[in-house]
């Protein structure tokens, strides 16, 4: 008889998937584990005083859930008896598995029920030239409200640019709730009981680098840096002599950005780090209004280190490179300075 001592059901986040134990009196159990039907693991386990643990399912379960974002997962327990593979009984595990490289410090239910999925506890600021995304699990409607100078409001319906029956992806960018003879001061985003509020920056200043990468859910944000930017480009030499003259043989160019967030709010900076821990960075390009993603980067180096004295306000700088072995680069889709991946044509 299969005895199930820690059980799994409802829904968790990959990084904090509880441990299975049960129990068996027969000689041994096989366990099958499926990942949205599919079988990913099927042994035969022995008890220790009677006892089986599945434990770091984690670290098993969390590339699916990164590749899907929400995964459905079964486990089969079947016991069997030493002079038998057939199984005497047996039990069935489910649950959701939601990716998620965070310790949100809730549970999943309550996390998705009522929180888009981003880490950014508060408000994001942006401006009316940009491109912004928001997910979430779920496929609720979803709405924006717009607020004006003088007072008013006005909703609007969003539709899902992309997702699936398992998550909806929605594009928020302010410009879209932009009214003729109004000035568009903030607008707040609900999805069943998920709110986001977005305020606007008036100044809308240069930005670059605008990096677009995978946050903690796996899901794009976008940073848009509108601290100085610089590159500094370096080139490593091998010379030898062919013939009477010496050579450049090998000539290994490394292209290093340095750029800089420019000031952020508190609840901002601690978002950042979303970037700085991100395995997955592009930069986005604007070529007439349209965004565009561009190469793939590394971040070399970073530094997002600020206190809580009233007299500061955080920004971080961080060094990138191109993720690319060749960084002779030609970028023919950007306009305008050589680093403004805004929308204007400033100094064209």
């Amino acid at each position: 008889m299969i005895t199930v001592l820690q059980s799994i059901s409802g829904s968790y986040f990959s990084s904090g998937i509880p441990d299975v134990e049960f129990s068996v009196t027969g000689y041994r159990a096989g366990v099958v584990i499926s990942v949205d039907g599919a079988q990913i693991y099927s042994e035969h386990l022995y008890p220790v005083d009677g006892k089986i643990a599945l434990t770091e399912l984690d670290t098993l379960l969390t590339p699916y859930a990164r590749q899907s974002l929400k995964v459905a997962l079964c486990i089969v327990i079947s016991e069997e008896a030493e002079d038998s593979s057939t199984a005497t009984s047996t039990a069935t595990l489910n649950a959701d598995i939601i990716y998620c490289a965070a310790d949100v410090g809730t549970s999943a239910a309550d996390f998705i029920s009522s929180h888009f999925l981003t880490t950014l506890d508060g408000e994001k600021t942006t401006a009316v030239n940009r491109l912004e995304y928001l997910h979430y699990i779920g496929t609720d409607s979803a709405t924006a409200t717009a607020h004006y100078d003088d007072g008013s409001t006005k909703a609007f319906k969003l539709l899902p640019v992309a997702g699936n029956s398992k998550y909806t992806t929605l594009d928020v960018s302010p410009g879209q709730f932009v009214l003729d003879g109004h000035v568009l001061v903030c607008f707040v985003i609900q999805a069943g009981e998920r709110t986001f509020r977005f305020s606007i920056d008036f100044d809308e200043p240069d930005c670059a680098p605008v990096l677009v990468f995978d946050n903690s859910f796996g899901v794009e944000e976008l940073l848009y840096c509108t601290g100085t930017h610089t590159v500094a480009p370096t080139y490593k030499r091998e010379s030898g002599f062919v013939g009477r003259y010496n050579r450049n043989y090998n000539i290994r160019e490394t292209r290093t950005f340095k750029a800089d967030t420019g000031i952020l709010s508190f609840t901002m900076a601690n978002w950042v780090d979303e970037l700085f821990r991100s395995q997955s960075i592009h930069v986005v390009n604007f070529r007439d209004g349209n965004p565009n993603i561009g190469k793939e980067i590394l971040i070399t180096d970073s530094k997002s280190e600020y206190t809580n004295d009233d007299d500061e306000l955080p920004r971080f700088t961080f060094s990138y490179e191109y993720a690319q072995r060749n960084h002779n680069v030609v970028d023919v889709l950007r306009s305008g300075r050589i680093f403004d991946n805004t929308f204007d044509n400033t100094f064209e």
